[in-house]
């Protein structure tokens, strides 16, 4: 016998080479894990007030000093001095919850784009004060900082970032990060 010779149907041929060609860019289009659960980014300004899923954030000044002095302690009989390694950078802002309670931290991004996450309630210890991590309830506006130790030269071009929970300077993924241009 004689091989038999199937012909070849070439628009089938083509059909198929372009829907692989598809396949693959599609695949190389597609973001990847983190830029899917990344955070929705809500932008804003000093003095105004954004909302953002879970908390409204609305920051009235942000201020640079070379250090703090608090009134003395309960084992301290004279004021104490608190100095940054850097600059402290602080930001005076009014919060609220708005479906449940919230604890909302901040970080600051540099114009080259270092994160700073913004220091513990208790460094400084200005009384109450301090925002960071602090639960706030719904429907309660809370009037507090955020403080922020930074080199001297990262400060200028910055943004202030803002989020609900998070550990370590990282928000939870597929929520809100409101983002305010110094």
């Amino acid at each position: 016998g004689r091989a038999r010779r199937l012909p070849v149907r070439w628009s089938l041929v083509v059909a198929t080479l372009l829907v692989l060609g598809a396949i693959v860019f599609l695949r190389k289009a597609e973001p990847d894990y983190e830029a899917r659960i990344a955070p929705i980014t809500v932008t804003g300004k000093v003095g105004e007030r954004i909302t953002s899923r879970s908390f409204t954030v609305l920051v009235k000044r942000a201020k640079l000093a070379g250090a703090y002095r608090l009134a003395p302690g309960a084992l301290d009989n004279a004021p104490r001095v608190v100095r940054p390694h850097g600059i402290w950078m602080s930001a005076l802002a009014e919060v609220e919850g708005l479906q449940e309670p919230v604890s909302i931290s901040a970080r600051l991004r540099t114009r080259d784009g270092l994160l700073y996450v913004a220091s513990p309630t208790s460094r400084p210890d200005i009384g109450g004060m301090g925002l960071q991590a602090r639960r706030i309830s719904p429907g309660l506006r809370v009037t507090g900082a955020w403080f922020f130790d930074v080199p001297r030269d990262k400060v200028e071009g910055a943004h202030l970032q803002f989020y609900a929970g998070g550990i370590g300077g990282i928000p939870t993924g597929m929520d809100h990060l409101v983002d305010v241009d110094l």
